[in-house]
């Protein structure tokens, strides 16, 4: 048997892709705000807080190298400030632009857009 990633399909357009743990050494919180204010343009100080939209201590919780890997979400997927928010337990993460369609396909396959 062969273990593939999981990759949800979508019909918007990434604009942002990063990684969080491991050798990008930042937790998916972390991540997730740096990737959010680099869709939006801005730096992360800039954006207004996330908390009102997502509790990223929950995140951070859900994607802990302490959380057994038996508990640990295979994928996450939320809306934050208008966009579209993918991240898979190897640690990719994807920020999509909902307004941008593109063909249905595999998030983690698309190529980035500038």
């Amino acid at each position: 048997m062969q273990y593939s990633k999981p990759s949800p399909r979508c019909d918007c357009t990434p604009v942002v892709g990063t990684r969080f743990g491991g050798d990008a050494g930042r937790s998916p919180a972390e991540a997730v705000v740096e990737a959010v204010a680099a869709a939006e343009g801005v730096a992360s100080l800039e954006l207004p807080s996330l908390y009102d939209e997502i509790d990223l201590e929950s995140v951070d919780r859900l994607f802990s190298e302490t959380t057994p890997p038996s508990t640990r979400p295979t994928l996450l997927q939320f809306s934050v400030l208008g966009w579209k928010v993918y991240l898979r337990s190897d640690g990719a993460l994807r920020v999509c632009d909902p307004t941008q369609s593109t063909d249905t396909g595999p998030v983690f396959e698309k190529a980035i857009c500038d």
